[in-house]
């Protein structure tokens, strides 16, 4: 049944918009004639979650089966929280209007290692007990008789639970491992023919857990060092992710009437990465690399833009200069829209890739900001990252984009890599400041930038994953770096908060007797623990949750940089880079 959301969103509460499910191109299946209902979740507020491309994506392909509905949910703004509490009314799908608990299933992105609180504050307000163990137990109905559980299934996918699923296990009945969009599709089919069969939801997931993909926590049990072995013999020992190749026609969709995050048409045009940085788990966990056809991009492109009424588009990619039919791509748009006022946008990309014809099709009437990410500000580290750019070719390209008119270019680099030297740390301002001189003229106003400096957090699946860097050692290199950018003009810096970094290390790279913290840190507020001002609060919820947990000793060992997870025990072996393959 259908909330009365009219009462719900008044005067009151901030950006309405959010909640009505009425964008351009929105998807309204009769709810009578599906037999699976979907939701999609995006665990962020609207703005964040309505312009995930993935979050696009499957909506449409789901949407796209028979017989099957999809509709959408986001973490509501605290205005509505606090009104969805107060009259005890439970959050629901934005198009349909109905409870979360009326959908079959339930799916959320979890691309963040402390975005699970956020998942639990929406499956709280949804009044969905928060851990497959709970959802599991018969509730008591008319005369005290057992009834089967009624909760939808849920799930989680994304490159979090992609990489260490174990942290949040307790949480959810599976994850999907991988790519989406054959994944998904298959999980379907697999509910409707196991809901005609009126099996159990033990039977239903006994039956998803033969799909390649999925990995079902409670059919496998953590053993002293943190390793995951199966705990009945029906079940696959090993859980691969799956790889699909991107479809660009599902890209167009949803436009919202309140700005977004991203606000515009985005097209997927490569996926994967087969340059090896050290450092990087995308780069690692959605290996190989997969070129879209320049064909299915153009009739994207035009379809979408002409469909959504944008007059920005962005091309999507790891690195979008490795896509080489990109000059030819950019310009083919350019000539069939030359008339419509259309700009180009594309994110970080390769430095010394970037020449003039990568140049002149970015832009359109309107010149689009420009990112480069060198990560390192020595050619030493870049070597050691295996970033595989010299002095020369970051000159070249940044001098390329300042004479084709850029003033202004974003930079992104990191701190506390493996080998990295104070004399490292300062090459990045020596760096920066050897880019400005070399990008001077006459009646042209110095080059500025606008840098992003975040702390190297280890991640699974990486050669780095063994690294441990203190936070004191982070802050250390921070103030040489304030030092050296005080002296500097036309450069703003940006620092990620160290505090927050050793989170993200402690649950990224944890194991299942994290469930605990997770949920004991939401209960003491965590929430939204990217957006800078819940650091503070995030922060101390987290700290008195681990030690709650008893594990402030595990969480020094992150702090000061001492965690060996060589070590035997648990959290040493952790076996999960063989026992779930990346």
């Amino acid at each position: 049944m259908a909330i009365a959301v009219e009462k719900l969103i008044t005067s009151d509460i901030i950006k309405p918009g959010r909640y009505l499910g009425n964008e351009r191109l929105a998807i309204r299946k009769p709810w009578e004639t599906a037999v699976i209902r979907w939701v999609l979740t995006y665990p962020e507020v609207y703005e964040v979650g309505a312009s995930n491309l993935g979050h696009i994506i499957l909506y449409n392909i789901l949407n796209a089966q028979p017989r099957q509905l999809c509709d959408r949910a986001y973490l509501p703004n605290s205005d509505l929280a606090a009104k969805l509490r107060a009259t005890k009314t439970p959050l629901f799908a934005v198009e349909s209007k109905r409870s979360l608990t009326e959908f079959d299933i339930l799916g959320f992105s979890l691309s963040y290692e402390l975005g699970a609180t956020n998942i639990l504050e929406m499956l709280d307000l949804a009044e969905i007990p928060l851990t497959w163990k709970e959802r599991n137990e018969e509730t008591r109905g008319h005369g005290n008789i057992p009834q089967p559980s009624c909760y939808p299934l849920i799930f989680a996918g994304g490159q979090t639970a992609t990489s260490n699923p174990e942290p949040y296990a307790d949480f959810f009945d599976f994850f999907a491992l991988g790519d989406g969009e054959e994944l998904l599709p298959e999980i379907g089919l697999v509910l409707e023919e196991g809901k005609q069969a009126g099996l159990s939801r033990q039977e239903l997931l006994l039956d998803l857990a033969q799909i390649p993909g999925v990995y079902v926590p409670q059919f496998y049990d953590m053993a002293a060092d943190g390793s995951v072995h199966p705990n009945r013999p029906d079940v696959p020992k090993r859980i691969l992710r799956r790889v699909a190749t991107p479809i660009p026609a599902y890209s167009i969709g949803l436009v919202p009437y309140v700005e977004t995050v991203h606000d515009r048409l985005t097209i997927e045009i490569r996926r994967g990465c087969t340059r090896g940085c050290r450092f990087c788990q995308p780069g690692m966990l959605t290996r190989p690399a997969r070129d879209v056809e320049p064909e299915k991009v153009v009739a994207a492109i035009e379809k979408g833009m002409r469909e959504t009424g944008y007059n920005e588009f962005s091309l999507l990619s790891l690195s979008c200069s490795d896509y080489l039919s990109l000059p030819a791509v950019g310009m083919e748009i350019k000539n069939r829209l030359k008339n419509d006022n259309i700009s180009l946008s594309l994110p970080s990309q390769r430095v010394d890739r970037f020449d003039e014809n990568i140049a002149n099709i970015l832009g359109g009437m309107r010149q689009s900001g420009l990112t480069f990410a060198p990560e390192a500000g020595t050619q030493r580290m870049r070597d050691i990252i295996n970033k595989g750019l010299t002095n020369e070719e970051l000159l070249r390209g940044v001098k390329t984009a300042w004479e084709k008119g850029w003033d202004k270019i974003k930079l992104y680099f990191m701190i506390g890599l493996p080998g990295e030297t104070d004399a490292d740390v300062l090459g990045i301002a020596e760096t920066v400041s050897w880019l400005q001189r070399e990008c001077r003229a006459k009646g042209r106003k110095p080059l500025a930038f606008n840098l992003t400096i975040s702390n190297f957090t280890p991640k699974p699946h990486t050669p780095f994953q063994w690294h441990s860097v203190a936070t004191a050692e982070f802050e250390r290199k921070q103030k040489l770096l304030q030092q050296e950018f005080r002296r500097m003009k036309g450069v703003k810096v940006n620092f990620t908060d160290v505090r927050l970094s050793a989170m993200e290390d402690f649950i990224g790279r944890g194991d299942r007797s994290l469930g605990k913290v997770l949920r004991r840190a939401w209960e003491l507020g965590a929430g939204m623990d990217s957006w800078y001002d819940s650091i503070e609060r995030a922060y101390n919820a987290w700290g008195v949750a681990i030690a709650e947990a008893g594990l402030s000793w595990k969480y020094r060992q992150v702090e000061n940089g001492e965690w060996n997870v060589m070590e035997m025990g648990r959290w040493g072996d952790w076996e999960m880079g063989r026992k779930i393959s990346p």
